[in-house]
């Protein structure tokens, strides 16, 4: 399946055809952030602090686990559908979200939004991979993930501004009609033609076992250090078990004639090398997301305005180097540009590693702006090698593996991290804990307590209301927790380096030629 050739398409056309991309991504994007803005509401209305995790959980598992195949299918029954099926499904989980009653519903419904995402995120890619020779693609898939930047920047003004001035479950309804507007512009502007030579989707038991693995795993990575301790029978069962899935999946794989997920792409050095940049890559972005404002508010004692400060000074430029390397990728190539781009990350992540706590906000934003930009110049270079190293036919398959590598890579790396840094924490609380007077030692017992009071200053106004001889401890207690956070730091350092290694094995241009779609 494919966009409908005539000659050369309309460039009115295929604007308005991007426009419905553009307008789809930005829908699923800023849904993430959004959600985090309103969620101490929605937490005060719905109850279940322990549950509340999930509330994000559930969305990306779920998200996760249907990609590749929505992938596969779109490749044997087209982009089209599945695009249009998808902002369908995330607009009706967007709306029983806004209606949830308790929070297992919410849950339930945002994980009816994450199979709604999945179907039309890598429909998406692939239908502007469809759209364009591959010397344009690098430009146009730039384009398409610049929207994650300006859903970064809008998405906390629009869900502070919807929850304070109307309620909570608008962040949800806003979804419908940018929904509506998405599917008309695709559903009256896209044409495909059927790929005469294309089979019936046949291979059940590799999806089952893709979807079994996939879920297990992310599930280990999520539960772990949180329901269950990393070491733990649970864990181990559960890892264990994703394990032995993963060995079914690959004997299933090799025999099936129609593969959810083509082994035999792993074979081609360039898919191989982008899939190790992308999941590491994704590794060190979605961790310093998730630390560097943490860095900011609990231990250089921002307040709400500079952390969002700090997101932008770390999201806008990022948005910089999506655009920027699909800019670049028609005279340098995906190697090239991957290469430049992990060395920017590199050399920020060694210029971060002198933030202490006696350093100033305006610093941490200085430094997260070369982090940004480097992590972006790769995003479009990887795609388009994902796409420009298989035919045309499997275009949905090498789309989806980009964002299914993507959000994985980001699962690992902050489970991970915080398993390093909740173990960090708790050891040097623990020797800290025996100069505290024994009132206090009860409440600083806990270190997730202890972060939350950290980075919230009208907690920590009302511990030291409530014990006033606290407030020699909390300098060291600082202290303790920006330790526990630097290492992670270092240990993103590490993982940026095979960054530039896996770089390196990526070829640097396709060459073949290619007969264009749209001018």
């Amino acid at each position: 399946m494919g966009p409908q050739a005539g000659p050369v398409l309309r460039r009115r056309t295929v604007a308005l055809i991007l426009g419905g991309l553009l307008t789809g991504l930005l829908l699923g994007f800023m849904d993430v952030t959004i959600v985090a803005t309103a969620g101490p509401t929605i937490i005060s209305d719905l109850g279940g602090l322990s549950l509340y995790a999930w509330v994000f959980s559930s969305f990306v598992i779920v998200q996760t686990i249907v990609i590749p195949i929505f992938g596969k299918l779109s490749d044997l029954y087209g982009r089209k559908r599945f695009f249009l099926m998808g902002l369908v499904v995330f607009m009706i989980g967007s709306t029983l979200s806004g209606a949830s009653q308790n929070i297992y519903q919410l849950i339930v419904f945002r994980a009816v939004q994450g199979i709604g995402f999945g179907a039309f995120v890598p429909a998406t890619i692939a239908i502007a991979g469809d759209l364009f020779p591959p010397e344009k693609r690098g430009r146009v898939q730039g384009l398409l993930f610049s929207v994650n930047g300006i859903a970064f920047a809008v998405a906390p003004a629009a869900g502070s501004y919807l929850t304070e001035t109307i309620n909570w479950r608008w962040i949800f309804y806003i979804n419908l009609p940018l929904g509506v507007i998405a599917f008309l512009m695709i559903y009256l502007t896209l044409r495909e033609s059927r790929n005469a030579g294309a089979s019936a989707f046949s291979d059940w038991v590799g999806a089952s076992a893709l979807g079994g693995f996939l879920a297990l795993f992310m599930m280990g990575l999520f539960l772990g250090g949180s329901t269950f301790d990393w070491v733990s029978w649970e864990e181990a069962a559960l890892f264990a078990g994703s394990g032995a899935v993963l060995l079914t999946f690959v004997a299933v794989e090799r025999r099936a004639r129609e593969p959810v997920l083509p082994l035999r792409l792993f074979r081609k050095r360039t898919v191989s090398a982008a899939t190790a940049v992308n999941i590491l890559r994704a590794m060190v972005l979605f961790g310093l997301i998730a630390y560097i404002p943490l860095y900011a508010q609990a231990v250089l004692g921002g307040s709400v305005s500079d952390v969002r400060n700090v997101v932008y000074a770390f999201a806008l430029p990022t948005t910089l180097g999506i655009l920027l390397g699909g800019l670049s990728l028609s005279r340098m190539g995906y190697r090239n540009t991957v290469l430049v781009g992990a060395g920017i990350l590199v050399g920020g992540l060694v210029a971060l590693q002198s933030i202490n706590s006696s350093s100033s906000l305006i610093r941490l934003m200085e430094l997260s702006v070369p982090i940004g930009v480097g992590s972006g110049l790769m995003i479009p270079a990887t795609i388009v090698a994902f796409q420009n190293s298989v035919q045309r036919n499997e275009i949905g398959v090498a789309s989806a593996l980009a964002a299914f590598t993507l959000n994985l890579g980001g699962a690992i790396g902050v489970a991970s991290l915080g398993a390093i840094q909740a173990n960090r924490f708790s050891a040097q609380l623990s020797s800290l804990l025996v100069g505290i007077p024994p009132n206090g030692r009860v409440v600083l017992s806990d270190p997730n307590l202890v972060g939350q009071i950290l980075a919230s200053p009208a907690a920590l106004a009302r511990l030291l209301a409530a014990n006033p001889s606290l407030a020699a401890f909390i300098p060291p207690l600082r202290e303790a927790f920006s330790q526990s956070i630097l290492i992670l730091f270092l240990v993103l350092l590490g993982a940026s380096v095979p960054v530039f290694v896996a770089g390196l094995l990526i070829k640097g241009k396709d060459k073949r030629p290619s007969t264009p779609q749209a001018s």
